[in-house]
């Protein structure tokens, strides 16, 4: 059984009410439709989620940190390898630093 249909029934029931199967029909499409327009009709679907916003401000914020973090681990690797360069007397471009933080160099 349809969800609005089985509501207006129940409620005419208990308000003592009689319809044919058409007019149940009828006033449970009413209570649908309204149903479905209610967020709209009270601006609910034009209100953003205070969540949603919240969770975008904290994405952009760690997008921001990470991209910092990026930048200060460059520079880090580039005075390294600079420092390891002019110290062991190599080309700059022959030093590496590897994701565990050794640093190697040719020769």
């Amino acid at each position: 059984m349809d969800y609005w249909t089985e509501c207006i029934e129940e409620a005419f029931g208990d308000a003592g009410i009689t319809a044919t199967k058409e007019q149940i029909d009828n006033v449970a499409g009413w209570a649908e439709g309204a149903h479905d327009n209610y967020g709209m009709a009270h601006g609910y679907d034009a209100i953003r989620n205070p969540v949603d916003t919240e969770v975008k401000r904290l994405k952009n914020k760690m997008k921001k940190m990470e991209e910092q973090h990026e930048r200060r681990i460059a520079g880090i690797k580039r005075g390294v390898i600079t420092g390891v360069a002019i110290r062991r007397n190599v080309n700059v471009n022959s030093v590496f630093i590897d994701d565990d933080g050794k640093v190697t160099y040719e020769t």
